[in-house]
């Protein structure tokens, strides 16, 4: 079921991701930031309790971390062409780059005072290097449309990985990455 799902959101994954680009507010931070789009929103599930004792609870302000499709389009088009992308190891320092724009803009208060940064991934081993805690997600059906998702994603950019997948009875697991905003500050702000 999940193949011919894929088979019919591949060719309109564009299309799917500017309308959800827009609905929800999901916006470039320009500069060097690269390959990363941010979304403020509200937590609204149960709280968080991350490693250094932050509590994210909900309705506290908090800032969704996504991948910028136009950024890797690019990246494919002026260099990577159709190859097969390199992940985690060829985008990795992009991503710190990224989380380093993010800081200093969390810092100048440009998202107000976000308790925490988070986002969804399959790439859990490179977001526990980069600092976030990792947190399985409830076996729903939000969860099965993202692993859908996220699937049909890394299929449709030709991401390294995603093959091993195919190949075996493993499923992809999409999982909750978190950092306190403390945290985060300490690891990517720039020190002057």
């Amino acid at each position: 079921m999940y193949a011919f799902l894929r088979a019919i959101v591949r060719p309109l994954l564009p299309v799917i991701r500017k309308i959800y680009n827009t609905a929800k507010g999901i916006r470039s931070i320009g500069g060097s930031g690269g390959m990363i789009t941010v979304e403020l929103r509200r937590h609204n599930g149960e709280t968080v309790r991350l490693p250094d004792g932050c509590e994210v609870r909900s309705g506290d302000p908090v800032l969704k971390v996504h991948l910028d499709d136009a950024w890797i389009t690019e990246k494919r088009s002026s260099g990577w062409g159709q190859r097969t992308i390199n992940w985690p190891r060829g985008v990795m320092r992009y991503f710190k780059e990224g989380f380093q724009l993010v800081a200093s803009q969390i810092a100048s208060g440009k998202y107000g005072e976000v308790v925490a940064v988070y986002g969804w991934t399959v790439l859990h081993a490179p977001a526990r290097r980069f600092g976030f805690q990792v947190i399985d997600l409830p076996n729903n059906l939000r969860t099965k449309l993202a692993r859908v998702y996220i699937g049909a994603m890394m299929e449709y950019y030709n991401i390294r990985g995603r093959k091993r997948y195919k190949s075996s009875r493993e499923r992809l697991k999409v999982k909750a990455v978190w950092l306190s905003r403390e945290e985060f500050l300490r690891l990517y702000r720039s020190q002057p």
